[in-house]
């Protein structure tokens, strides 16, 4: 068994690599493993590069997602009491802070926009690193005898604010009690005022362009809740590397009232969104393979009609018709083998090449300087699998198609 194996794989690396009587074969073979080799570099580029914009987005989901966080299973908020007695007894919580948010209308000179306000206490800066994304001002929510806020840069932009003392914002917050009055419309908001102390940028459209962080008392007030009253709590923790353990912990502590989650859990949608995103864009680029490996097709079948004497003398040597036909098969999948390996190699040097120079740019405005490539070895597994299986059917069908029509003839 082993020595037919040898032997199959010798003579189909010898029809592979031998010269053929009519030159237009080896152009074909040559076209067949460069059309390999480039779909199969393009695939590794352009799969690293999703994944480097894939990890900076998730960098920036991660700087406004706590590690960990406690929302209410039903209902938008919740009292903490019960939540801050349990979780005092989970060693690898470092920082605990305590949120209320909800959407509000806001007003600055003549503009108004629909904004989310997101009310926060003093020890959110311990649980998310709020001074890093700061782009003008300070996060300095609580050193004011003042009401004061931190506004996300998008949302600055459309109303034209900076950081200001003097002239404050004007906070619209629907009444969540009592009757409406007809004819006083205005008596159905609560209505606050504050001042901007900062201007922060998270990267992140969704927050920067609808955010308003303002302190966790304010936010109580304006949207009528008692001091215990928030709709998340947020933790830091001391060693992440425990944030599985930890989750299931505070989970079983809480019971089902309640739903703990971690950042991957808290952008669960957009996770989905990536990872359909992720297939769709392999599937697009399996086709081009496809494409590429078809050109097996007539390479394969010029080198049978070519070979049809060799196929005939091996007949009569009394190698059987199963074992001639196996030898086309691996010569086809080696052609694949060649060109998968050879795109590998140059998809992987050019990504890190661009990882190493940054020679392909972003545009001008844009916040990174170089298109991002982050390399995953599952990818290239993926890609490996994938060229040689569809390599081994196109060669396996070929093949087999020639000697059944050849026994038709016969």
């Amino acid at each position: 068994m082993l020595s037919n194996i040898k032997l199959t794989f010798f003579v189909a690396w010898r029809y592979l690599f031998s010269k053929k009587s009519r030159n237009v074969i080896n152009i074909i073979s040559l076209i067949s493993a460069i059309g390999i080799v480039i779909s199969t570099a393009a695939l590794v580029c352009v799969l690293s590069v999703f994944n480097g914009f894939v990890g900076i987005i998730e960098d920036s989901y991660s700087a406004f997602d706590s590690e960990l966080q406690i929302t209410a299973a039903t209902g938008k908020v919740f009292d903490f009491t019960d939540v801050a007695h349990k979780v005092e007894t989970v060693d690898n919580i470092a920082a605990v802070s305590y949120v209320l948010e909800d959407d509000a209308l806001i007003a600055y000179y003549n503009s108004q926009t629909p904004f989310r306000m997101r009310g926060v206490d003093a020890a959110y800066s311990k649980v998310l690193d709020m001074d890093s994304m700061m782009m003008e001002g300070q996060f300095r929510l609580y050193d004011f005898d003042f009401d004061v806020s931190v506004v996300g840069i998008g949302l600055a932009s459309k109303l034209n604010l900076g950081v200001d003392y003097v002239n404050g914002l004007t906070i619209y917050v629907p009444q969540r009690q009592g009757k409406i009055n007809i004819a006083r419309p205005d008596a159905a908001f609560r209505k606050g005022e504050l001042f901007v102390c900062g201007i922060f940028a998270s990267h992140q459209p969704e927050i920067d362009d609808n955010m308003l962080i303002v302190p966790l008392e304010f936010a109580q007030k304006m949207y009528d809740y008692d001091s215990l009253t928030v709709s998340s709590v947020e933790f830091k923790l001391r060693n992440i590397e425990q944030l599985k353990k930890t989750e299931r912990e505070v989970q079983n502590l809480l019971g089902d009232r309640y739903k703990v989650q971690n950042r991957g859990e808290q952008q669960a949608d957009y996770l989905r969104i990536i990872n359909i995103e992720r297939m769709l864009i392999f599937v697009i680029l399996a086709f081009m393979v496809l494409i590429a490996t078809c050109n097996i097709i007539g390479s394969l079948s010029m080198l049978l009609i070519e070979k049809d004497n060799d196929i005939r003398t091996l007949d009569s040597l009394g190698m059987r018709g199963s074992s001639v036909s196996r030898i086309f098969v691996v010569e086809g999948w080696l052609l694949s083998v060649i060109g998968v390996v050879a795109g590998l190699v140059v998809g992987v040097v050019m990504c890190l090449l661009q990882v190493r120079f940054g020679f392909i740019k972003m545009g001008d405005n844009s916040y990174i300087e170089n298109y991002p490539v982050v390399i995953e070895a599952l990818d290239i597994l993926a890609i490996l699998a994938m060229v040689l299986l569809i390599g081994f059917i196109t060669s396996f069908i070929t093949v087999k198609i020639y000697f059944a029509n050849k026994n038709n003839e016969e």
